[in-house]
């Protein structure tokens, strides 16, 4: 017993180590919980949308592009300070040398040194600073743009393979459900074969239909494995495991209100589109760039100043005293610089800066009709996806109702199991194409109002 008790009490921890390995244990649970949640929960829309525009590459590689451009235009603003050096020297002579103290040649050694401080600012360029600020500070504002751009790109791709994953994730419920209700019809004839109501034969029709719509539910898994799959690669999500979208639990599609005019959607969208945007700026910048080339024709007048002094060996005076005092120099003076000739490169820069702008103002004017086009094609497209829609769901009421005409027909005996097999394989396809017709509209009509700048909701 002495022995037991001895042993146990060799097995009790002490009390803090019981509390830091219980903490420890605690804070693993924790952890483990909170990703097992991160990992099961459901993303919505939004979510995808803002994680694959934070991972995204070209993305950050345009936000890279903005941060230079923001670069140029500051240092752009900084060449507008003076400039200014400053150097130090210290030699030592020998053999034939000027002496600065006597502006004689001397023929020893002697050491020599100085020191100097100059600056100059630019008084007048013909406005050639001024202007490429304004340049560089449009080009920044074309590059938010073209972030901007790569962003609308990002958002459109996520929302199409999102739809993908919610029409696959209904296509797969469609085929379940097919399924559930052939092997239910299993059952019933094989009860109705016991008792001597049916024969065999209708039993292994039942059964091929079984096989058929398996092999169509197997396929309907894979396209909604690979839509997973898609979706997750363009967010740049590490892993398709447990990654799941949110089903919205109503996706009803009505046509509340009239879809707007091309020209209205237009007027809303060419405000602040990021490719017109994009293309506004850089037809400013090409502007300015005239202005740049055009300055260059002018004088140049600048300003200097500078401060000297000198040591000398030679000098009786103490090495201080001279630099300080003796040998100080200092001047402050005007320069103008007038361009006279230069091979006509700077004709030639201004014949080309014009052309860069009418390339410009032709490219803006390319991408305004561009995005009318764009709009008016998605515009007809909504309205004929919504009509095929309709159509669809007329398509699925019609033949619900001759699928269970032809059910009621099958149960007493007014109609084979083939006539059966074929009414149920058309309700099973008009079920299909209204699900994908469904989600074409909303695909359709989430561009215009992607157009419109209305946030991307389901």
């Amino acid at each position: 017993m002495a022995q037991f008790m001895e042993h146990k009490e060799k097995l009790k921890m002490p009390p803090m180590r019981l509390t830091s390995y219980a903490f420890v244990m605690l804070f693993t649970i924790l952890i483990s919980a909170s990703m097992n949640l991160h990992a099961q929960k459901n993303w919505t829309l939004e979510e995808c949308i803002d994680y694959a525009l934070e991972h995204n590459i070209n993305v950050k590689m345009q936000k890279v592009g903005a941060d230079r451009a923001s670069n140029l235009h500051k240092q752009s603003k900084l060449n507008l300070l003076p400039s200014a050096s400053a150097g130090l020297s210290h030699s030592y002579n020998f053999g034939k040398s000027l002496n600065e103290d006597t502006y004689e040649y001397v023929n020893q050694q002697f050491q020599y040194g100085g020191v100097r401080a100059e600056s100059s600012l630019n008084l007048f360029d013909g406005r050639e600073n001024i202007n490429t600020i304004k340049m560089r500070r449009y080009e920044m504002l074309a590059q938010l743009e073209q972030i901007e751009e790569a962003r609308y790109d990002v958002t459109m791709n996520v929302v199409t393979y999102y739809l993908m994953v919610l029409s696959a994730t209904e296509q797969k419920e469609i085929r379940e459900e097919q399924l559930a209700n052939t092997r239910d019809k299993i059952q019933q004839i094989e009860e109705q074969i016991r008792v001597g109501n049916k024969a065999k034969g209708e039993l292994l029709e039942i059964k091929a239909q079984e096989a058929s719509e398996k092999a169509l539910l197997t396929r309907a898994k894979n396209e909604l494995s690979m839509a997973y799959v898609d979706l997750a690669q363009l967010m740049n999500l590490d892993s398709v495991e447990n990654f799941r979208v949110k089903v919205p639990e109503e996706l009803n599609v009505t046509k509340d209100q009239p879809i707007k005019t091309t020209s209205a959607v237009y007027q809303e969208a060419v405000k602040d589109f990021p490719s017109i945007q994009k293309a506004e700026y850089l037809l400013e910048s090409s502007k300015k760039y005239l202005k740049v080339t055009k300055g260059a024709f002018f004088p140049e007048l600048s300003m200097s100043g500078s401060i000297s002094s000198y040591y000398t060996e030679l000098a009786p005076t103490s090495y201080w005293k001279q630099l300080r005092d003796i040998n100080v120099q200092a001047g402050i003076g005007l320069s103008l610089r007038i361009p006279l000739f230069n091979k006509f490169n700077k004709f030639t820069r201004v014949s080309n800066a014009r052309l860069d702008v009418q390339d410009n103002q032709l490219r803006l004017q390319e991408q305004k009709q561009n995005l009318y086009k764009s709009i008016q094609k998605a515009r007809n497209e909504a309205i004929a996806a919504f009509e095929n829609y309709q159509a669809n769901l007329e398509s699925v009421e019609s033949y619900k109702e001759a699928f269970k005409y032809a059910e009621e027909r099958y149960n007493v005996g007014l109609v084979n199991i083939v006539q059966y097999r074929i009414a149920k394989n058309d309700l099973s396809v008009a079920r299909s194409n209204a699900a994908s017709a469904k989600y074409n509209y909303i695909f359709k009509l989430k561009i215009l109002e992607f157009y419109m700048g209305k946030a991307l909701k389901i």
